[in-house]
């Protein structure tokens, strides 16, 4: 008999139990394992791939899983107490990490956005009486995490890569916007045909040419201005913010970020001078080329200034984003996943989970992608990681600089 494994579960069964007459377990339940999801976010990461790729197929369906947005849910501690106050604390096993130490009034307290597939002690003190107690979160991918005012937020860490070693959790983040756009003013439809009429329309650039070649082909315009993108001047000023001061200090306490990856254009990033998350973030403006744009001439000097950021061990933790998360975003994330060995149906998962906030399901956005796939296996070497190695390669890294990429991420 194992007698020192024995002693360690009694010792924690014993923990457990410690409750005073003031302080008893609610929930969950001593060792149980807790979801971090929403029922329609379960249903679409468990299911098998065939579904998976459907699962926003259709307006209703769309409509349905669109209904509990990319939040997790929150893990719910519940106790019984007769006390004023609890002070409260959760920490990761086995390393002993605080995630959570409040101070609170109540006999309830919610946690959200834990690394899954991670146990987890939590106590509850009032005075001399204590509630120790563990849990375990879920084995679900993905990590959705929780930024307020932002959305479309979660961990690209625990997913399988190289070996069945899962990618580290709470090192890469990929979210929408940390800020909005700067403000623009658009063209209406009666300017946009003066411009034509006066030849000017087609010296304005991709939009510009594109809505001439229209109106010479006897094509009609669209009536909404903003549905011609043509813009017409910017109000100087950078976008809005969309983080209050208090949630910069959570998200920085509890994710850590020290590096924002902005591949967001000049114009979209007007008057921005440095991270929205504030000056201890360092902010890499760098303004990407998604889909097959990543792997033309200019795509691949982009690509090697933004894999420089994930190749320097003091970046992170690093989040990177464009304004929805979803197309530039996702090429970088497709481009990094494969590297690190994740299955190409588990990168298409990834990118398809953004559905539950943007139209990424849609088949143009869905071929764009799938062309971008394509593009990386052009590449030479029998599976998806050799290819995006070989991708990396030519991009200027060398084997070397992959490798330590991969054990950095990776976990042992």
């Amino acid at each position: 008999m194992d007698f020192k494994r024995l002693g360690g579960f009694c010792a924690a069964a014993l923990a457990a139990l410690a409750v005073s007459a003031q302080i008893e377990l609610v929930a969950p339940a001593n060792g149980a394992s807790v979801r971090q999801m929403h029922t329609v976010q379960r249903e679409f990461a468990k299911a098998p791939w065939a579904q998976c790729e459907k699962c926003f197929d259709g307006a209703e369906n769309s409509r349905k899983l669109r209904s509990r947005g990319s939040t997790p849910v929150p893990v719910k501690l519940q106790w019984k107490g007769d006390a004023k106050e609890y002070q409260v604390t959760v920490r990761r096993l086995p390393d002993g990490k605080v995630v959570f130490d409040q101070t609170v009034a109540t006999n309830c307290v919610a946690v959200d956005s834990l690394e899954i597939a991670t146990e987890w002690e939590w106590t509850v003190s009032a005075g001399s009486d204590k509630l120790v107690s563990r849990f375990k979160t879920e084995d679900r991918l993905p990590r959705l995490v929780r930024m307020t005012g932002s959305n479309n937020c979660r961990d690209i860490g625990g997913r399988r890569g190289l070996g069945g070693r899962r990618i580290r959790q709470g090192l890469v983040y990929r979210t929408a916007g940390l800020n909005s756009n700067a403000p623009v003013e658009y063209y209406s439809t009666d300017e946009i045909l003066e411009l034509e009429k006066a030849g000017k329309l087609k010296e304005m650039g991709h939009t510009g040419r594109a809505l001439h070649r229209k109106l010479k082909n006897g094509e009609k315009i669209s009536s909404h201005a903003k549905k011609n993108r043509l813009v017409k001047r910017k109000c100087f000023a950078p976008g809005k913010r969309r983080f209050t001061d208090e949630e910069v200090a959570r998200i920085l306490k509890v994710y850590g970020i020290r590096s924002d990856i902005d591949l967001r254009s000049d114009d979209e990033c007007y008057g921005m001078t440095g991270s929205p998350l504030g000056p201890t973030v360092t902010w890499f403006h760098i303004s990407y080329r998604a889909y097959s744009g990543a792997f033309t001439e200019e795509g691949l000097a982009i690509n090697k200034k933004v894999f420089d950021v994930f190749m320097d061990d003091a970046n992170y933790p690093i989040v990177f984003h464009c304004i929805g998360g979803a197309d530039r975003t996702g090429t970088v994330a497709m481009l990094l996943e494969a590297l690190l060995g994740v299955p190409e149906e588990e990168i298409w998962r990834d990118y398809l989970t953004t559905g539950f906030v943007g139209v990424v399901s849609d088949p143009p956005h869905k071929k764009s992608f799938g062309d971008a796939v394509k593009k990386l296996k052009e590449y030479p070497g029998e599976t998806l990681a050799d290819k995006a190695e070989a991708f990396f390669l030519k991009l200027g890294f060398t084997k070397d600089d992959v490798q330590r990429l991969r054990e950095r991420l990776l976990e042992r």
